[in-house]
């Protein structure tokens, strides 16, 4: 074998490897690709007759070239990746179908107010900012296969515990409070690891066609989930949304407990807080990692929490209801799904670093934009556009995150991206406080001003994402 470099990552090829039609190799140094059901890679021929059935829909993909390497489905050649997107939908619908559930629990059922249900998200994005560099200790420290399905499980049995509290009549408000500390601590410590997986099972050549389909699968479910979820509350009671979210959880854990084990990355003696400042020292000192890291940034603290007040813009700026509101939900979610197909498709062709910084400008322009629409239907495009370029840019954002990390220093570069979705509710509740003083237009206009402005300047500045 010889090595080859892509990015900060050592990756071991064959020499005699040609790119096409030859297995590739993983992080655990197996081939890729193999099903382990008497099929080859995926697309490829099965290594027994009696397997042509079962491979054919692979074969199919082939021959259209969407397999091959450089395809929009590229990374589905690695057998490891199937599991883990199989994984990651089904937490994701669980997740959305729990949103839908927890905010008419919350809202409906238990009579509270907005301020109780925005309270939260900020005790879940509290977690999450506070453990999620102890997530990335444990990802670099400990086999992340095993550690994820433990996560997975306990997330499983709060939610199971909340349907059975949800059931009895016995759900209080103070209990909604606890299980999203627990649970956004659960997601502190499973963030990490779940998106080091994704480079695990398929290395660095297929990367960001992996974070792209990962991105597709999760989109996918973001449309379907709360349709469900409202069908749920409508059928069986509230309830209904965290069986469903516990039997996700659990199909997710059994899905992951296939993946193969990922060797730890860390193996010097070092304490946490070692480990943490070591890693925040790399950040900074390592100026490429650290434009990718504040490109990450701006738009989680700056752009994303408009997301929340979009019932605002609905209802009293495009004097809409509640269908109105849907459309502009759904508008998120149909862009960033098109969006996805754009990365997945032109995956290995271009440079990252450009798309990455001029795509985050345009999602910044694009909902800036929105602020101006005082009529529902150009909103809606305009937030179509937005959620294009934002699933574009966070897909090659977090590619580059750790494409570009030293090996060494993936684990807790990637606990950074976790701490990024923390602090999204914390910088919401600043942006509704001001909202409720100035109006929701001007408040997120302003924001998204500045956003702009930031990123604008990183792109021209930032000569060494120019290369990348």
């Amino acid at each position: 074998s010889v090595p080859r470099r892509a990015g900060g990552l050592r990756l071991l090829v064959r020499a005699s490897d040609s790119p096409r039609g030859k297995p590739r190799r993983n992080l655990h140094g197996s081939e890729s690709g193999g099903t382990g059901d008497g099929c080859g890679p995926l697309g490829g021929p099965p290594v027994a007759s009696r397997a042509a059935s079962i491979c054919f829909p692979g074969t199919l993909l082939a021959s259209r070239g969407l397999t091959a390497p450089g395809g929009a489905l590229a990374a589905l050649n690695h057998r490891d990746f199937r599991v883990l997107l199989f994984s990651t939908m089904a937490l994701q619908i669980g997740s959305w179908v729990q949103t839908i559930g927890q905010g008419w629990l919350v809202l409906h059922d238990l009579g509270g107010s907005a301020t109780e249900l925005g309270a939260v998200a900020l005790i879940r994005g509290a977690s999450l900012v506070l453990l999620s560099p102890v997530g990335g200790y444990l990802a670099g420290r400990l086999e992340r296969r095993r550690q994820l399905v433990v996560y997975t499980s306990v997330s499983a049995g709060i939610a199971t515990l909340l349907a059975v509290l949800v059931a009895t009549d016995a759900v209080e408000i103070w209990m909604i409070f606890a299980t999203a500390l627990v649970a956004g601590a659960v997601d502190a410590l499973a963030g990490p690891i779940r998106t080091m997986l994704v480079y695990d099972s398929v290395g660095g050549e297929d990367l960001t066609n992996a974070v792209a389909l990962n991105s597709l699968g999760g989109n996918a479910m973001r449309v379907i989930g709360p349709a469900i979820g409202g069908a749920l509350i409508g059928l069986v009671g509230t309830q209904g949304t965290f069986v469903m979210q516990a039997v996700c959880l659990a199909l997710a854990a059994m899905l992951t407990v296939r993946l193969r084990p990922s060797p730890p990355e860390q193996t010097e003696s070092m304490g946490i807080f070692q480990s943490v400042a070591e890693g925040l020292r790399y950040v900074v000192r390592d100026r490429k990692m650290l434009i990718i890291v504040v490109t990450g940034l701006v738009p989680s603290v700056l752009v994303y929490p408009y997301v929340t007040y979009l019932p605002v813009f609905a209802r009293d700026v495009m004097h809409s209801d509640e269908q109105g509101y849907g459309y502009l939900a759904a508008a998120v979610g149909l862009g960033s799904l098109l969006g996805g197909t754009i990365v997945a498709v032109t995956s290995g062709r271009g440079r990252l670093g450009p798309g990455m910084m001029w795509s985050c400008l345009l999602y910044c322009l694009a909902v800036l934009s929105f602020t101006f629409m005082r009529d529902l239907w150009p909103g809606v495009a305009a937030l179509v556009v937005a959620g294009v370029f934002h699933s574009i840019y966070s897909a090659l954002n977090a590619s580059l995150m750790q494409l570009e990390a030293r090996f060494e220093y993936r684990s807790r570069v990637m606990s950074l991206q976790t701490m990024m979705w923390g602090a999204t509710p914390f910088a919401g509740l600043i942006m509704g406080w001001m909202i409720d003083a100035w109006g929701a237009p001007e408040v997120v206009g302003a924001w998204l001003a500045v956003a702009a402005l930031l990123t604008l300047t990183l792109a021209i500045t930032s000569r060494e994402m120019r290369r990348v």
